[in-house]
Order: structure tokens, then sequence, then C-alpha cells
């Protein structure tokens, strides 16, 4: 009990196959992974001794193979092979035999986790591989975290790394106050799973300063934030997160004041505004959400389509009541060949055409799975029949950032079409951001915001 209390314990052993792929209804322990620890007594109960932890190694081998070293950490570190025996027979209440398989989990406690490098170490965090110049370590005195789900080729790390070294970064005065010297931007993939665990070590990372909630963790995030801005607030989802002066975490939404800023530059060439034009989104999720929000206020007739129609719905509704007035309609997926026909602008928000099952898909037809070469042969010729029926005058537009071109812009724009991608929207709301967070010490130091803009366009199109 004693060691228990001083949570000494750093492994379990799980009797069968509890790697990641097992098909143990009891799951999985794969490595940066959390689960919560409880201690069972001999008679069935648990003892009141319970922790989350994250899984930072998992080994299986027969118990046979079992050596002093696996069981170092465990309850019965010190103890025999024979003695672990006797005791998975009581708890399992079979046989334990020489050939039987078990797992070796080792652990380490959430509370003791006081660090990015910690979520690093123990795998809840992997370094993104595509974004242009995200950096591969922590060698920085404070930094921006942004955090997104699926590896892809992000401009945020680009964007940000080539602001903070052109105005925050090996230029102070003082040397001896670290404040705004050596800022960095790091791009990592996590599983939003653990939204909450990893929130709780930013917090406590002192040199944790903020960062971009990405796709995955927008809606995530929001559930367990300090404090909100007002649009972030209203949309019910967040994609930037400043940590204040007073430690907490505030979340904000710019993602839709970005998208808007982009369209609006787009407009301004064909002689047009937004307000009144017949915006077709498809797709509800997070940024669909600040992006609707956003157009709508702007003037704009929102109609919102996706595949579980109770989640447009809800947005609809929201955004009518948040303006007073019904702006706002949605559908289904089954009603985007009728909406489109009468569109000013059609916005992909869905995850078609992103990487993963549905890269190769079109946004304009339904996408079934598995992602064999017959379903997308059959989406493709699908979306190319509806995309015959858009007046040539309508904006195509997907906020989905891939290597290339998605496959909804690139048979929009063969077909003569005005495109948008979402770089424009990346970039904008990564302005607002950015100031949020630098606004004050870049004004001191007579850098403009629009400075900023400047660098960050010129970094995100750089071949």
């Amino acid at each position: 009990q004693e060691k228990m209390n001083a949570n000494e314990l750093t492994a379990t052993i799980r009797m069968g196959d509890r790697s990641p792929l097992t098909t143990d209804p009891k799951g999985g322990c794969g490595e940066g992974r959390y689960i919560t620890i409880k201690l069972q007594n001999p008679d069935g109960t648990f003892d009141s001794f319970e922790k989350r932890v994250t899984i930072n190694s998992s080994l299986m081998k027969n118990f046979g193979d079992i050596i002093a070293s696996d069981l170092v950490g465990t309850l019965f570190d010190g103890k025999t092979k024979d003695e672990l025996r006797e005791r998975l027979q009581t708890v399992y209440k079979r046989p334990i035999s020489d050939n039987d398989m078990v797992t070796i989990v080792r652990f380490e406690y959430q509370d003791k986790l006081q660090s990015v490098d910690d979520l690093v170490r123990n795998k809840v965090f992997s370094y993104a591989n595509k974004p242009e110049r995200n950096p591969t370590n922590l060698d920085f005195n404070q930094y921006t975290i942004s955090l997104i789900k699926d590896d892809y080729a992000a401009k945020t790390p680009v964007m940000w790394v080539t602001v903070y070294d052109k105005y925050l970064n090996h230029d102070i005065a003082d040397t001896k106050n670290a404040k705004n010297k050596d800022i960095g931007n790091i791009m990592f993939v996590g599983n939003p799973e653990f939204t909450k665990e990893i929130l709780e070590v930013l917090k406590r990372d002192p040199k944790y300063l903020g960062g971009g909630a990405g796709v995955g963790f927008k809606d995530e995030v929001i559930k367990y934030l300090d404090e909100l801005d007002d649009t972030a607030k209203d949309i019910g989802s967040v994609n930037f997160i400043l940590k204040t002066a007073d430690g907490k975490l505030r979340g904000y939404n710019t993602d839709g004041l970005g998208y808007a800023q982009g369209l609006e530059e787009v407009l301004v060439k064909q002689k047009k505004e937004v307000e009144g034009k017949r915006v077709v989104i498809l797709g509800a999720g997070g940024t669909g959400i600040s992006i609707a929000f956003a157009l709508a206020e702007r003037g704009a007739i929102i109609t919102i389509l996706n595949r579980t129609v109770a989640k447009a719905e809800n947005l609809a509704k929201a955004i009518n009541k948040k303006l007073g007035k019904e702006v706002a309609f949605f559908g289904g997926e089954n009603e985007v060949a009728d909406k489109v026909k009468e569109a000013d602008v059609v916005i992909n928000v869905s995850t078609k055409g992103a990487a993963g099952a549905f890269k190769e898909y079109s946004a304009l037809a339904p996408a079934s799975l598995p992602a064999t070469p017959e379903n997308i042969q059959k989406n493709l010729a699908e979306a190319g029949n509806i995309l015959k029926t858009i007046p040539k005058g309508t904006i195509i537009s997907d906020i989905v950032l891939v290597e290339t071109v998605t496959p909804f812009l690139k048979s929009a724009g063969e077909e003569g079409y005005t495109t948008l991608n979402g770089i424009p929207m990346v970039i904008n709301q990564g302005v607002e951001a950015f100031w949020i967070l630098h606004g004050k010490d870049l004004k001191e130091r007579g850098v403009t915001k629009e400075q900023v803009a400047k660098v960050m366009k010129e970094a995100a199109y750089q071949e």
C-alpha cells in the first residue's frame, strides 16, 4: 500500500494480447494512449487507488519468458515469477501456463507530465512531417503548438516561423529577458480522444504560449478551455488557444473571418460582394460552422447540406437564432444536385478530398467505402454530372489543403470555374490569431498587422 500511495507503480502485466490491434474486448494498450489504472484485490474488489496514465510501451511475451526486469515497476517488483503466477491465477480464475501470452504495459502518470516534451516522449504527440518548415525539436525558449488529428501539408508552421524569425526572434536588446526571444511554432499530430489530458499538460508547460486547434480538435478543445471569446462561444468551435497572463486557456475562432476575407477578395475582383449571395456549404463540421456564421453575418443566404441532416439542421437553427431572421437553411447529402443549380458559391468543408479514406472522392457526390476504384469512379462520375448543372459564374471552393489539388477543385478548374482553395483562409485566420497573441508586442516594435499578413502570404505561397 505504501508503494501504491507513492505512485511508484509504473507497469502492469495483463493476460493475453493487449496490443493496439488486439481483438480482446477490453481493448489494446497502444503507445501514447491514456488509460485509467485501478488495483484489483485478490477477492475481485478494487482498491481506492485510481490514476489516469499514458502508456509509453507495451511488450508481449509468453509467461515462461518473463524475467526479473519485466517485473520492475509492477506490484511484483522484487518478487518471484511464481508469486506473479499465483496472483494472476487468482484474478483470472484459471491456471496460468508458461505458454500463456501476457502483455507488459509501462506507463507514466498524467499528473507528472509537465511539458510538451513529456507528451512527445510518451508518444502522445508526434511531429507532423508534411507541413513545410515544421520544426523537429523543441529547442525554443517559448513556443506555440498546433494540434491536428492527421498529418497534412498545413501552412501554419511556415507562416508562423517566418514571422517569428523576421520580427520576434534574435533581436532583443536585453538578452537577459527571454520574453519573445527564440519563439517557435510546432505542429503535432495527436489523438482528439485525449484532448482533456493534452490541454492539462499544455496548461502546465511554462513554454507554451498558445496555438492552433486543427482538424479533429476544433470541436473537442472547447469542452476543456477556461474561457471563450464571443465568436467561439456562438459557434461552439475553436481554432486558436491563447494562454492568458494568469495561466488560463482562452479559446478563439478566426476561421470564419479568415474564409470570409478570402472570399471577399475574389468577389471584389468580380465587382461583387458577399451580401445576398446564395452559398451552399457541403458539410457541417467545425470549420464549416465558423464559415457559415461568418458569411451569414455578412448577408449571404446559406444552405448547409450534410450526410447527418440533424447536424445541418442544428447549425442552420443556431445561425437564424443568432441573427434573428431566417437566412440559413439545411438539407441532406441527397439534395446537393438540386441546391447547387442556383448557387453563387459552393464550399466544401467536408472530409471528401482530404487525406485518408476519402482522399480520392469529390465533395459533390456521395462516397461509399471502402475506397475501391469502382466506388471512387462512381463518385467522380456522379460529381461530374452534377458539376455540369452549376452556373458558370459560380465560385467553387474547397478548404481542404492537400499536396496537389482536391478532386472537387480539379474538375471545377478544368471546366473553367473560378476556384478558391483553403490557403487564403489559412493565411487570414493565421494573421488574426497571431495578432491576438503577439499584436501588443508587435505594435510596440512598429510592426503592423498588414506587415504580418504580407509576410505570412509570401511564406504560404513560396515554392
